[in-house]
């Protein structure tokens, strides 16, 4: 009783959170400090995303009145530029703590933007697209990347881009479920989907069906390897029976960039829902082709919070990943980001008044780890914790109701 219990604190501190940053970004709401939004600032965004362009600049995408806006920084975050806009129509747009509009650069300073456009039906959506080829002075028409265009769920988006400007995009998918259910028949959850432009976005390929039967509204977490080809991992759906659904989490690699490996059980919790718990997981690849990855799962062990790395192959039966965060303390949103053998955690905890991220790194690739420390801290809602590196620094990146945009260095 108390574990489910603190799982539903969990998912409502969730949509609370989720709830306060839409609300606090809109143009009737309330920004830092309850001052209220009326025009397009970074104080009043929703779920911004950060990444670092080939000249050192601190790019950031986020969402207000149906717009996604794009600012960059110089300085690490000190001072901003004037937030510019990506999609001149406006238009429906989830900005919310699982599901944001994503921001990646190549190495010649070409933008890539992503984001799901939310349609009118409650749950339907779109995956859209834009880049800018001048630097951030103009973007592209928007484009919808599904090939599918019923008004069904194409949302929770996820992208990656190789320095030379191929794009790769993933997304949860209902079109196989819409299919089924056409013809009366059984279909569980969603699917993973996903698209590839060889050509700096300019065209995508036809639409593939990585994997059937995955949680529906979980962020998915994507990462390039050593050979630029990407690395999914999302939380996916073990078992036929509709009443008894285990909603562990995959990862699939691909030998090119349109042909998919199989896919990896990646987590073995057996964590028995019904429901989405709107608790995706999160990647990295390091320079040794390493992939580290993190996530939740509300098990009846000691731990809600996982770590597992590819070294032992994520062979189930082969590797016991490591546990730590625990749900009396609302351990949430888990976080990983790689720079050489260096990794670094960060997630959520709430104690009752106040929100900490805290943080633990390993200096040798994921063997050992330092002891718990807190590197932020918050009294009002905030988004989930994301972390951003450049070449020799790793930033946390994490937006909060009473403090605003917070860009903070938490290792070298």
């Amino acid at each position: 009783m108390f574990r489910l219990a603190s799982f539903l604190f969990i998912i409502l501190l969730c949509f609370s959170s989720s709830h306060a940053m839409q609300h606090g970004a809109s143009a009737t709401g309330k920004g830092v400090n309850g001052v209220a939004c009326t025009i397009a600032s970074l104080k009043c965004a929703k779920a911004p995303s950060a990444s670092f362009g080939p000249d050192g600049k601190l790019w950031l995408a986020w969402v207000f009145a149906g717009h996604v806006y794009v600012q960059y920084s110089s300085d690490q975050g000190q001072s901003y530029s004037a937030p510019s806009i990506v999609n001149r129509a406006p238009e429906k747009i989830a900005a919310r703590a699982e599901n944001r509009a994503k921001i990646q650069l190549d190495n010649t300073g070409n933008i890539y933007i992503s984001w799901t456009q939310s349609l009118n039906k409650p749950y339907t959506g779109n995956i859209r697209f834009s880049r800018s080829v001048d630097g951030g002075k103009s973007f592209s028409q928007p484009i919808t990347v599904n090939d599918d265009l019923q008004e069904i769920s194409h949302r929770f988006d996820s992208m990656v881009v190789s320095d030379d400007g191929k794009v790769f995009i993933s997304w949860l998918d209902k079109r196989d479920q819409q299919a089924a259910k056409d013809k009366q028949q059984e279909y569980i959850g969603g699917a993973l989907y996903y698209s590839y432009s060889a050509d700096q976005g300019k065209t995508f390929s036809e639409n593939i069906n990585l994997s059937d039967n995955s949680c529906v509204c979980c962020r998915i977490a994507m990462a390039l390897d050593n050979n630029n080809l990407p690395v999914i991992a999302w939380r996916d759906i073990y078992g036929n029976d509709v009443n008894n659904q285990i909603r562990d989490h995959s990862l699939i690699t691909f030998s090119s960039a349109l042909k998919p490996a199989k896919k990896i059980r990646l987590s073995n919790e057996q964590w028995k829902i019904n429901g989405c718990p709107h608790h995706g997981p999160a990647l990295d690849v390091d320079g040794n082709n390493i992939v580290h990855s993190t996530w939740f799962n509300d098990t009846e062990g000691d731990h809600v919070l996982f770590y597992g790395n590819s070294v032992s192959g994520f062979n189930i039966g082969d590797y016991k990943p490591m546990g730590f965060g625990q749900a009396d303390k609302q351990s949430a949103h888990p976080y990983v980001l790689s720079i050489d053998q260096t990794v670094f955690l960060v997630w959520k905890e709430f104690d009752g008044k106040e929100t900490d991220i805290l943080m633990k790194e390993s200096k040798d690739s994921g063997i050992s780890w330092s002891k718990n420390k807190i590197v932020s801290t918050t009294a009002g809602s905030s988004d989930h914790p994301q972390l951003v590196k450049d070449s020799e620094t790793v930033y946390l990146s994490w937006h909060t109701q009473d403090e605003g945009y917070r860009f903070e260095t938490v290792g070298e």
